[in-house]
Order: C-alpha cells, then sequence, then structure tokens
C-alpha cells in the first residue's frame, strides 16, 4: 500500500468515526477529489502526504482514532473547538514528525505519551 493510499484510508476512517458535522464540511471528503484537497487537509510540498489536520472550530463529534497514528508525515493535529471525546489514542506517540498539538476545548481524556514530543497542548477548558 502506498503512503497516499495509507493517508487516504486514515482520512476516510477518521470521517467515519465523526457522529456530527453540522457544518456539513466533511462533505469534501469524498472521492470526487484528491484528499489533499479536502477541508482542514494540507499535504507536503516535496511529499503528497498529510502535514496538517486543522479541523479547528467545526463543531464535530466523535473520537481521536488510532487511524490518526497512520498519517505518519502528519507535523500539525488542530482540534480547537469541537466535541471530540474518549481517549487520546496511544498511537499518536507513532507520529515522530508530530510537533502542533490543539484540542482545547473538547472532551478528550488520556495522556499524552511521556516520549512524545509536543510543541504546544492547551488543556481541556
Amino acid at each position: 500500500m502506498s503512503g497516499n493510499e495509507t493517508d487516504w484510508l486514515a482520512l476516510l476512517e477518521i470521517k467515519a468515526r465523526i457522529t456530527a458535522d453540522p457544518h456539513g464540511v466533511l462533505t469534501s471528503w469524498n472521492e470526487t477529489m484528491h484528499f489533499c484537497n479536502w477541508h482542514g487537509v494540507t499535504r507536503g510540498r516535496r511529499h503528497q502526504r498529510v502535514t496538517v489536520l486543522d479541523l479547528n472550530s467545526l463543531k464535530l463529534a466523535g473520537s481521536v482514532l488510532p487511524h490518526v497514528g497512520n498519517l505518519s508525515f502528519l507535523r500539525v493535529i488542530h482540534l480547537v473547538g469541537n466535541r471530540f471525546s474518549h481517549e487520546i489514542p496511544p498511537e499518536v506517540r507513532l507520529l515522530r514528525r508530530l510537533h502542533d498539538l490543539q484540542s482545547a476545548n473538547n472532551s478528550l481524556s488520556g495522556e499524552i505519551p511521556s516520549n512524545f514530543r509536543v510543541q504546544y497542548l492547551m488543556p481541556q477548558i
């Protein structure tokens, strides 16, 4: 499986676990356009891989899935202002390039592994 396909499948799994999308922003997450053009998804210039997942303030509900760990080029995750719940999956530790994780104003629990570098982790409010 190619890296592009791995990223595509991971994003589809993330979308499948979103239980509420009141603004319909994830309707762009479909097969009619390349996943790097989906709302909130940014790809790297050199590699056509997902580097940023920005889902801030979309009022999305659901859980952060282990599949996020398959986005191996991910550097930034912004989840602020949604209604995500459950635990931050331990698979996040697989994201060696990740340096910016923002998750305030959600109902997430769990810990970021101690060996994991996080430049900026906003606390739950």
